[in-house]
């Protein structure tokens, strides 16, 4: 299981992350917690296509802020 370091979306856009080191290894799932969005609560996290790559063992994860204000958060995963 890892956590990874806190990120800052802007709102309405999609972006890919890559996760990587932490212990993880080719078989996680991933989930987003949202800390906060900024000014209000009205903007929610997608993730979506998560890609695995191994040597060495990474996630491509994308996601979209759905609504017009900015996500603050972590990707969070937990090995299955």
């Amino acid at each position: 299981m890892a956590t990874f370091p806190t990120i800052t979306q802007n709102g309405n856009t999609t972006l890919t992350w890559t996760n990587s080191g932490g212990g993880i290894t080719n078989h996680e799932v991933f989930a987003f917690t949202l800390q906060a969005t900024s000014p209000a609560n009205t903007t929610g996290a997608l993730v979506s296509d998560v890609t695995v790559f191994i040597n060495p063992t990474r996630y491509n994860c994308t996601l979209r802020a759905v609504g017009p204000q900015a996500i603050t958060g972590n990707f969070e995963s937990n090995g299955v």
